[in-house]
Order: structure tokens, then sequence, then C-alpha cells
């Protein structure tokens, strides 16, 4: 081979390289641009749908058994002095846990706490501490029923626990508050992990 046609080879090689080059980077464009579009419409799908929920918060569910056995036996209590005072506490429990509420109890006032667990939740305790820690009052309770009467010496910051002393599930607390000397009773209000409903009142 002469060196006019060695030259002249190396030159169209170069040309069709040149050319395959130009073309790469075209198709190298049209992919992005295609990934591009594909991304847009992506983000457009999801700002249309909004933004992703929060998971719900165990306080936030409700269990139509417990408000139903907490209705019947608040009922109860209310018939024997004791008035509604403050928000239902609600959450979780898995068993052998625990939970705590903090609230603000006023001494020369006597309180009721009512609780109740769901139906795999089949033993739940309620205990209340003082603000050094010690119990100063526990439930007697058997089965998802509790409840508990408590009269603080003095006012201050308390803490109700919940704990699940058999069974997994969701539980409530309602809390009372009335008059000091009352000797209320509570072990009639649950049976059977269900609230007793209370008796009609007598005709005349």
């Amino acid at each position: 081979m002469s060196r006019g046609q060695s030259q002249f080879g190396l030159r169209e090689l170069s040309e069709s390289l040149g050319l395959l080059g130009f073309f790469g980077v075209l198709a190298r464009v049209a992919v992005v641009t295609a990934l591009g579009g594909w991304a847009s419409a992506c983000d457009a799908d999801v700002a249309a749908e909004g933004p992703v929920p929060a998971p719900r918060r165990a306080a936030e569910f409700r269990s139509e058994q417990v408000r139903t056995v907490l209705d019947a036996a608040g009922q109860a209590i209310q018939t024997r002095g004791f008035a509604s005072a403050g928000d239902e506490w609600r959450g979780f429990l898995v068993e052998q846990g625990s939970a705590a509420d903090e609230a603000s109890l006023r001494g020369g006032t006597c309180y009721v706490l009512l609780g109740a667990g769901s139906d795999a939740l089949r033993e739940l305790d309620l205990r209340i501490f003082d603000s050094d820690g010690s119990e100063v009052s526990q439930d007697a309770q058997q089965g998802p029923g509790a409840a508990l009467h408590y009269c603080p010496p003095h006012a201050g910051t308390y803490y109700i626990a919940a704990l699940a002393t058999a069974g997994t599930g969701l539980f409530a607390v309602r809390r009372y508050e009335g008059p000091t000397g009352i000797d209320i009773r509570l072990d009639d209000l649950f049976r059977d992990g269900a609230a007793v409903e209370p008796p009609l009142p007598e005709r005349p």
C-alpha cells in the first residue's frame, strides 16, 4: 500500500469515527431528555397524590367495646357523687408493657380512675405515683376492667400508670372527681371484663 493510500484510509477512518461520535452524542442527549421527561411525569404524579400521610398514633385508635364499658361504669360512678374530670387517655399496650400519663391533682378532693381494655388485653392494672415516684394507689380489679379511688393529701403532679399484666391491646382511662369522706364502692363496676349496668331508679 502506498503512502497516499494509507493517508486516505486513515482520513476516512477518522471521519467515520467522528460521525459515530457525533451520533453517539445525539443518542445520549435523546436518552437524557427522555429520562428527564419521565422523572418530571413521576414528580407530577407524586405532587397530584399529595404528601404521604404520617402514621397514626395509638391514641387515635378507638375501641367500641372499650367505650361501651367505660360509658356504663362511668354512669354508675356519677350516680355515686363523682363527676367527669379531664380528657380520656387512650393508648396501646403490649403484654407486660406500661404507659404513664401526667396529671395535676388537687388536695381536698378524691378521684376515681376507670380503665378498660380491648378483648386481647386480658388484665389491665392502674396505679398512681407521686412526684417522687412512690406508688400511692393501685386498683384491685381482675380482668380488662380497672378502677381505683385516691384522695391526694396535697395538690401536685402525679403519674397515672397503665400496665398490661396479661395480653396486648387498646386501652382507655377516664378520671372522675368528688368530695372526700365518701366510702365509694368499686368492686361492682365490672364483671368478666364488662361493665355492670347501673340499676334503674325505683318507681315511686
